[in-house]
């Protein structure tokens, strides 16, 4: 079932849904175990407006990790955004923005815990 606008807006502004393209680029940059339960994450998109233009990279998702492992994400984006690593699709923009997204995740998920 299709959401309306505003409800799909208030629900992509919270800090624990994050997009499709943001979860992939993220999983290429953390530990195989920890990437397999953020890749579990991709099973259940939220659902997008009728009129919703973007394609499946635009795909929003709550993230349902643990504090831990939020905090273990949260970890390797910023030592991959300190070593200047990005992965093939954020060469061109680096990694601009993901040590901002997993850190407010991290404070929200530890607000709820």
């Amino acid at each position: 079932m299709a959401m309306d606008w505003a409800s799909y807006k208030a629900a992509c502004d919270r800090p624990e849904v994050l997009s499709r393209w943001m979860l992939i680029e993220t999983a290429a940059l953390i530990e195989p175990t920890l990437r397999q339960r953020l890749l579990a994450t991709l099973a259940d998109p939220l659902p997008k407006p009728k009129d919703h233009r973007g394609g499946t990279d635009t795909d929003m998702f709550e993230v349902t990790l643990c504090a831990d492992d939020i905090r273990s994400v949260r970890r390797a984006v910023e030592c991959a955004v300190a070593a200047g690593i990005t992965t093939p699709r954020t060469v061109a923009r680096g990694l601009g923005g993901f040590a901002e997204a997993w850190r407010e995740l991290e404070q929200a998920s530890v607000r709820t815990d």
